[in-house]
């Protein structure tokens, strides 16, 4: 039997995606285990999804980091595409989360050794232009070595071009929890972004439990907008007052009130370790995976519940995430996804439609560069990180609209159980360029 990716042997598929199929491999003649990212079969590498693909290996190839996962090759054949990606033998921090009692802190020693690593990795891709833009505690691989290391980068274009991609996750979902406050109003990421979401996963970290979490996307979005967090103090009074004020700092509302760097944090942790007498980040990682029972040693550890953590039931992953960029490049798609591979049912955070029977579909909104999301008339959510909507069998009108841009409409027939995906680029009003001085009038000497 050929191997459909040239120089792999597949081990294994360990997820599906609309767009995108993950496979452990093997890497021949070299014997390296790896991660294969490849275009589902059903999109041609003429599609705009194969640019976005393309596009992300690109941002990874220009990465050259420990803490960042390795692009090994970018293969393009007439009908496939894929990324050979490494494989980190480890687990996602979501996982090492899940196994924390709620209200737990992992510890400060071990908050500040993990975010001082993702500190150090994003000032790498930084300095290089890129923004990761969807840091979250799926996106950060924690190895049985103690290293850490992003990944799932979305791809981060100029504001000028029409095609911004949005990275997602394989079902589709993204964490409101974790974005700035001005990447939920729709504006340009830039690294001061990355630091707050950075500072939410220390916070996470040190204090138990995540800074903003609400009912649903849009409850979890405006605390983030408008709230202010409890002090780390009262949730863990052993957090030295340092590390206090520098999660603090990295949660401030305005991008310019925060931390300008990542190097500025990564020096600040850097102190805060020589503070609580830890020389080595890495082995403060080790201890903490031990003691959550995720090393040999270590095993016997029960697994406790996080509710606000429950993932969709699936392929288990240990440590594997790679951003499914979703969005095509201008114009519009509207891509019918399998039941059996969309994410599962629930709210999209804002008010309840009278839908979700047993039976119902739903609904996914990706939008350039963003949009409010009607459905028969009522407002369900914001993009750009609406949750699947459940809609009841049948036909309804789906309306998106950006306060600079003509709303657009469709309508879409549901059949029970299927999910569709709907992707618009919203035709924005962009200032007309300044026009050119007219060239000076040559006055005429002749007679």
């Amino acid at each position: 039997m050929t191997e459909p990716f040239e120089g792999c042997r597949v081990v294994g598929l360990l997820r599906s995606g609309p767009v995108a199929d993950l496979y452990e491999a093997i890497q021949e003649p070299l014997g390296r285990r790896v991660l294969i990212k490849a275009l589902s079969p059903s999109i041609l590498p003429s599609s705009p999804f194969a640019a976005v693909l393309e596009r992300e290996a690109r941002v990874v190839a220009d990465l050259d980091h420990p803490g960042v996962v390795r692009l090994f090759d970018f293969v393009r054949r007439a009908d496939r595409m894929w990324l050979v990606l490494e494989l980190v033998d480890g687990w996602e921090l979501q996982e090492v989360l899940a196994r924390v009692p709620d209200g737990t802190p992992l510890g400060a020693a071990a908050g500040a050794a993990i975010a001082l690593q993702l500190a150090e990795a994003l000032d790498h891709a930084h300095r290089r232009g890129v923004v990761h833009r969807e840091l979250n505690p799926e996106r950060v691989l924690l190895s049985r070595e103690g290293t850490v290391k992003l990944t799932g980068f979305s791809v981060h274009l100029d504001d000028g071009v029409a095609a911004l991609p949005e990275a997602v996750d394989v079902t589709g979902v993204r964490s409101a929890g974790y974005l700035a406050p001005e990447q939920i109003l729709g504006e340009g990421a830039d690294p001061r972004g990355d630091l707050f979401s950075l500072g939410v996963i220390l916070y996470e970290l040190v204090g138990g439990r995540c800074p903003f979490i609400g009912e649903g996307d849009v409850s979890t979005a405006q605390r983030v907008r408008h709230d202010s967090p409890p002090l780390l103090s009262r949730l863990n009074p052993d957090v030295p007052g340092s590390l206090e004020r520098l999660v603090a700092r990295c949660l401030e509302k305005l991008p310019g009130d925060r931390f300008q760097s990542a190097a500025e944090v990564a020096a600040g942790l850097r102190g805060v370790l020589a503070e609580l007498g830890v020389p080595d980040a890495t082995a403060a990682v080790r201890d903490a995976l031990a003691r959550v029972g995720l090393l040999a040693d270590r095993e016997s550890v029960p697994r406790a519940p996080r509710k606000e953590r429950e993932r969709t039931p699936g392929v288990p992953l240990r440590g594997l995430v790679i951003a499914f960029a979703l969005m095509a490049g201008g114009g519009v798609l509207i891509q019918r996804i399998d039941a059996a591979t969309a994410g599962p049912e629930g709210s999209p955070g804002a008010l309840p439609l009278e839908l979700a029977p047993p039976e119902a579909g739903s609904l996914r909104v990706v939008a350039d560069p963003w949009a409010h999301v009607f459905v028969d008339g009522q407002q369900v959510a914001t993009t750009p990180f609406a949750k699947p909507i459940p809609l009841r069998p049948g036909t309804h009108h789906v309306r998106l609209d950006h306060p600079k841009a003509p709303s657009e409409h469709r309508t879409l027939t549901f059949a029970p159980g299927e999910s569709i995906l709907l992707d618009v680029t919203l035709k924005v009003e962009r200032p007309a360029p300044e026009p050119s001085p007219l060239p000076p009038i040559e006055e005429d000497d002749s007679p």
